[in-house]
């Protein structure tokens, strides 16, 4: 079985003429390595349907479920697209032979009629998914001036609330399109003078979208029509701070090369590298400080990349911080350095490496703390086995 090629209907007459003769466990056995060949959906379907009939794999049923229900969504969608391929086809001749311009919307024109008619129904739905799925079937057929009336008729500023971390978003349509990814549906409404610089509930911008998701070729785009690359949202993030925050390298690179501030601060002050630290991004830290950024940056608490990167535990980001010469006796604001948060929060191998550099183990916070007083389990002992009093 090993070296044959089956097509699929060959491995389902093999599987159906072999149950009389052996069990499903042998029956496994004996074929799990045949090299079945698959064209299409349905073949799919039907092997793993003859897999749980004949080797008892009722596991794969919700599988099997999930593969019919998509078959059918893309049936019904190739349908939906030819629906409408044939309906432009039939608005573009009847303007050709009417000789009105394509850009405009003629009322008295059946297609133009049953056009706003629809933009009147999904209007009246106040449902996000229906308009979402509206223009962005619109963009999809490059109808300029049905997706001009459409957002005349402020079909895009329609809201959907979106979990984003702790809180609930309120996006538009040209928001949901650039942090899902949609290049197409956002040119369309960028096109049709939809606000470049709206902003969500909590502030974001549509670049601020696109950049926290790591949207690259959407960040691009927003970026050649004008957006603003130092937008801030509520909590004072730029674009290229929340794509360090997310770890998106290729679009903080973008952002810096057309010369987004690489020491913009949050309200807490973090930039991009505070942030990168902190969340042990090692190369977009590398890059950072590849291009000049500041190394003893300091958060509203004094947190330095440092600091934040050994209280978290990042120990390659701690390693490569100390290779390019941060200070590892930096104290925050209640004059705790880098090993004092390694060792409070548990870190040990952080703790190890900064003592190994010849990180300071006599070191007190301003309240007259030790070392050893923070510490805490495994990382205690360890102070306490290697002398620390």
């Amino acid at each position: 079985m090993k070296y044959s090629k089956l097509t699929s209907e060959q491995y389902i007459t093999l599987l159906k003429q072999s149950r009389s003769t052996i069990n499903a466990k042998e029956l496994y056995i004996c074929t799990r390595k045949a090299n079945v060949t698959i064209q299409n959906y349905e073949e799919v379907i039907s092997i793993l349907q003859s897999i749980k009939q004949y080797m008892k794999f009722n596991i794969i049923d919700s599988i099997i479920d999930f593969l019919i229900h998509k078959d059918k969504e893309m049936r019904d969608s190739k349908e939906e697209i030819r629906k409408h391929q044939k309906e432009l086809t039939s608005f573009q001749r009847q303007n050709k032979s009417n000789g009105s311009p394509n850009n405009q919307i003629n009322e008295n024109d059946s297609n133009s009629k049953e056009f706003l008619t629809k933009i009147s129904e999904v209007k009246n739905l106040n449902d996000f998914e229906s308009v979402y799925k509206f223009l962005d079937e619109l963009s999809l057929y490059g109808i300029r001036e049905f997706i001009s009336k459409a957002c005349e008729e402020g079909l895009w500023k329609i809201i959907k609330e979106e979990p984003m971390g702790n809180y609930i978003e309120e996006m538009n349509v040209l928001h949901m399109a650039c942090s899902r990814g949609n290049l197409r549906l956002v040119k369309s409404l960028i096109e049709c003078n939809c606000d470049i610089e709206g902003e969500t509930k909590f502030g974001s911008t549509p670049l601020i979208l696109a950049s926290s998701r790591g949207h690259l070729e959407i960040v691009k785009y927003l970026i050649s029509v004008g957006a603003d690359k130092e937008a801030r949202n509520n909590d004072g993030f730029t674009p290229v701070i929340i794509a360090s925050y997310e770890c998106h390298l290729e679009v903080v690179k973008y952002l810096i090369s057309v010369g987004a501030n690489k020491e913009a601060k949050t309200n807490t002050e973090f930039t991009p590298l505070l942030y990168a630290s902190h969340n042990g991004h090692l190369e977009v830290v590398k890059y950072l400080i590849s291009v000049g950024a500041d190394k003893e940056a300091k958060t509203k608490f004094g947190s330095t990349p440092l600091i934040l990167a050994s209280s978290e535990g990042h120990l390659e980001v701690v390693k490569y911080l100390i290779f390019v010469n941060a200070d590892k006796e930096v104290k925050d604001d209640n004059g705790e350095t880098p090993l004092i948060h390694a060792s409070k929060n548990g870190h040990l191998e952080v703790v190890k490496y900064l003592i190994s550099v010849g990180a300071d183990k006599g070191v007190k916070d301003n309240n007259g703390k030790t070392l050893l007083s923070f510490a805490k389990g495994i990382v205690w002992m360890h102070l306490r086995f290697i002398g620390v009093k």
